[in-house]
């Protein structure tokens, strides 16, 4: 079972953290499609090790719009902490 993260408000987060508890599954697509997948999961071997590449790799194909909502969800949970569901996961 995944380690439940603690609510920090006033933690500061970076937007390769928030792209990973909220774009999971675009992670693990992008993860795949590195490795010559068809899908990927926390059970494939080797991925965890190509996660923050797929995670710039997602960041730099956004558009400024899609970069504008991540870094205000980051400045939310800077402020009131993560939700519930993330720290669930």
């Amino acid at each position: 079972m995944p380690k439940k993260i603690p609510l920090i408000p006033g933690q500061k987060y970076c937007l390769g953290d928030i792209l990973w508890w909220t774009w999971q599954k675009d992670v693990f697509a992008e993860i795949a499609a590195m490795m010559g997948l068809p899908s990927a999961d926390s059970n494939t071997p080797g991925w965890f090790t190509l996660r923050q590449t797929a995670e710039k790799n997602i960041l730099y194909g956004m558009t400024e719009e899609e970069k504008k909502i991540l870094s205000g969800e980051a400045e939310r949970m800077a402020r009131e902490g993560l939700p519930k569901d993330i720290q669930q996961k």
